[in-house]
């Protein structure tokens, strides 16, 4: 998603107003191949049959338009949103579609990808679940790290997006490209990620990403169903 990077870029790139501030990381985590495909019991959306159905598609978290709102602890933090639907019936992947309103959704920077629960974590005295946005298949995948209270097994509707604090090991980047980004933070095995999350889940949080209500329909466009027939 280069629109999310780049406003996480930008936000890591201006200057901290004194030497004692916190500084938000929120690092390009990136493996050469998807780390989870359908092998994995937690990834969703992710095919079903019933006695009645032939095929279809279920998951774990909500289909409609979500939106991230930033810590407000990190004042150069950016709003955005992400419309999640389902690929199709036969085969299942959720259908992401990145932009920085809500409004400009239909036309915002497309990819394809998975919400993967990957394991636990302990943090303010509570268990957490883990999970991790997959975006993206070829070439590779890049991962969103998301948290919520362990226990409520419902439909999701509702993550605590982490920061993703790259250990220095991991970064890969080169000199010479001018103003142009090279660095992110290179994650080999499932083993590393959920190291990452589980540190990631002791620092304060980037902020929310939940799912927004419907949206209502104009309230001055008449209805055909109840229309008056005087008029």
């Amino acid at each position: 998603m280069r629109l999310i990077l780049t406003l996480f870029v930008l936000c890591l790139t201006l200057p901290l107003h004194a030497e004692d501030e916190y500084e938000w990381q929120a690092e390009h985590v990136h493996a050469p191949v998807p780390l989870y495909t359908f092998e994995w019991d937690d990834a969703w959306p992710r095919s079903y049959t019933a006695p009645d159905i032939i095929a279809g598609c279920t998951s774990r978290v909500a289909f409609g338009d979500w939106q991230f709102l930033p810590n407000p602890d990190n004042e150069f933090g950016n709003p955005y949103w992400i419309s999640v639907s389902n690929y199709g019936v036969f085969h299942c992947a959720a259908n992401l579609l990145v932009a920085q309103a809500r409004g400009d959704l239909d036309d915002g920077e497309f990819m394809r990808g998975l919400f993967v629960r990957i394991g636990t974590g302990e943090a303010e005295g509570a268990t957490w679940d883990l999970w991790v946005l997959q975006e993206g298949f070829v070439p590779g995948s890049s991962y969103t790290l998301l948290a919520r209270k362990k226990g409520d097994e419902g439909v999701i509707e509702e993550f605590r997006v982490l920061q993703r604090r790259c250990p220095q090991a991991n970064i890969r980047k080169v000199s010479g490209m001018d103003i142009w980004t090279t660095r992110y933070c290179a994650i080999n095995s499932r083993a590393e990620l959920l190291a990452l999350s589980r540190r990631m889940l002791r620092e304060p949080a980037l902020g929310t990403l939940s799912k927004a209500s419907e949206e209502e329909p104009d309230a001055e466009t008449s209805d055909p169903l109840h229309s008056d027939p005087s008029d």
